[in-house]
């Protein structure tokens, strides 16, 4: 029985992957260093910490870290306020969830601030009963405690409490910790769209494809 939903919000509710995945290679870009327009790949399940510590281990970057997370954050944070949308089906799910007196709380690998202004311009943050940030929690979703917390804080246990995901590494993590999940295709992750397939308790191509019947009864 379904006592709890744990969402992802990067390419799970909001359509933003796009803006996350070229942000590093822009600022390295900026400051004359030319990477591989992919490295985008790699940052995907990195924490911000964790991105600057590989911008500055594998590059010569002779910028502090306050200099690499503004120019990253500027460039994300202008397409929260004026361009980031959410994904077809979002308000469906969200409005079901809470129909059914559900209890959601936010599992994210983006900082905080950014969240609650994508969460508020898209008028959706009163669905959601906690944000967790894989920052303020010191790892990221590579290791459970993000979903532990959050599952605290619903009063649910891991089998009882489904992830919402469209990062493979996150899903393989909520899995091995008793989780049940349900993928989200985003393009940003199709390269792992079969191994998701095999993951993933339920995925979905478009989140307008939830079977609501079937998914209360899981």
């Amino acid at each position: 029985m379904i006592k709890g939903v744990i969402f992802d919000v990067d390419g799970t509710l909001f359509d933003s992957m796009g803006a996350w995945h070229d942000s590093g290679y822009n600022v390295l870009k900026s400051i004359g260093i030319d990477a591989d327009k992919g490295i985008g790949d790699i940052f995907f399940s990195m924490t911000m910490d964790e991105v600057i510590d590989y911008m500055q281990e594998k590059f010569p970057v002779n910028k502090s870290r306050e200099f690499l997370r503004k120019g990253i954050h500027d460039q994300v944070e202008y397409a929260y306020r004026n361009e980031i949308e959410l994904k077809p089906g979002v308000m469906q799910i969200l409005d079901w969830i809470r129909d059914q007196k559900i209890p959601a709380t936010i599992a994210t690998s983006t900082d905080r601030f950014l969240i609650e202004i994508g969460l508020e311009r898209l008028g959706i943050e009163k669905y959601f009963d906690g944000i967790y940030t894989a920052t303020e929690v010191g790892k990221s979703k590579n290791h459970p405690d993000i979903f532990q917390l959050a599952m605290d804080k619903m009063g649910t246990k891991p089998g009882e409490t489904w992830l919402f995901e469209d990062g493979l590494y996150s899903m393989i993590t909520a899995k091995a910790y008793g989780m049940p999940v349900v993928g989200v295709y985003d393009k940003v992750s199709h390269d792992d769209q079969e191994a998701i397939k095999q993951v993933a308790d339920i995925y979905l191509e478009d989140l307008r494809d939830l079977d609501f019947e079937d998914f209360l009864r899981r």
